[in-house]
């Protein structure tokens, strides 16, 4: 489907004039996710990603009942685009002050050293080894997330891209069997309710993908309890709630911006509603994924 860029950017541009308006939210953060969401957005309909072969895909029975239609490990991605956003993210974070452009700098002359490569840096973090992004965070005590960050950010426009590509294999079901993504098998970053009768979808953590999941039940661990599940809201975040569910003790924001002028963008949401995070902490509950900046 061919994306209308100019409506994306404005819609874009507006959910930053909005994260400007938080207290809480550094205008140092604000200006380099301004940056990297407009280099990404302008990535996206240039990724060239090959896909595997439909067998070596789940079978669409198997998908049907939960097994996600390609493993996280065999994500498909443009290593070449990647490797180009690497380096100009590389660029962009080294000239930020601080914890957060030393480490890009750190990053940065490992990579011309042959340290570290490209190459490696992919095949880790679709391995999720967590082991060797620990041992880089040592060396960046002060910002430990900014390999990850930095990988996560290159690779994530022709993953979406991918991840656009295969849920056209995925076979026709309503709604998702289980609260994890059918592409990638990701849990939710974030959740949203839709059009007037308030269906739930939930956006992938990992490759973005938007698909609908049940509106009573945990997409974590699947409690359909009603009497288990519950959501806070507070007055300070009109638009946003907290999901709970008190047999795993994890939650996930959702969006319900139905009754409200207001841009929807999951991704910046995540850290428009960061406050509810802080409150969810405070009573006893935890989210399933980090941020989607990795944070």
């Amino acid at each position: 489907m061919e994306r209308n860029m100019a409506q994306e950017t404005r819609r874009l541009d507006r959910k930053l004039a909005q994260l400007r308006k938080k207290s809480y939210i550094s205008s140092e953060l604000i200006d380099l996710l301004d940056e990297v969401s407009h280099l990404q957005l302008a990535a996206l309909p240039e990724a060239e990603v090959r896909l595997p072969p439909d067998e070596q895909l789940a079978a669409p029975e198997a998908v049907l009942q939960g097994v996600s239609l390609v493993n996280r490990e065999n994500f498909p991605f443009d290593a070449a685009q990647a490797e180009r956003l690497l380096g100009e993210l590389i660029r962009i974070v080294s000239k930020i002050d601080g914890p957060l452009g030393d480490g890009a700098g750190i990053a940065a002359k490992a990579l011309e050293s042959g340290e570290l490569t490209p190459a490696e840096l992919f095949r880790r973090f679709l391995d999720d080894d967590t082991a060797f992004f620990g041992k880089w965070a040592e060396r960046m005590p002060g910002a430990p997330r900014t390999l990850p960050f930095l990988v996560q950010a290159a690779m994530g426009p022709s993953m979406e891209a991918a991840a656009g590509m295969l849920a056209a294999k995925l076979p026709d079901m309503k709604i998702s069997p289980v609260g994890t993504c059918p592409v990638c098998g990701a849990m939710p970053l974030i959740s949203s309710l839709e059009q007037k009768e308030g269906f739930r979808h939930a956006t992938c953590s990992f490759c973005r993908h938007h698909y609908r999941i049940k509106r009573i039940a945990c997409p974590v661990c699947g409690e359909d309890d009603h009497k288990k599940l519950t959501f806070f809201t507070v007055d300070e975040e009109p638009g946003f709630r907290v999901d709970v569910c008190e047999t795993c003790k994890t939650y996930v924001k959702t969006i319900d911006f139905r009754n409200l002028d207001r841009v929807a963008l999951p991704v910046l949401d995540d850290l428009d509603s960061l406050a509810l995070d802080y409150v969810a902490a405070n009573q006893g509950y935890r989210r399933a994924t980090l941020s989607a900046w990795g944070f």
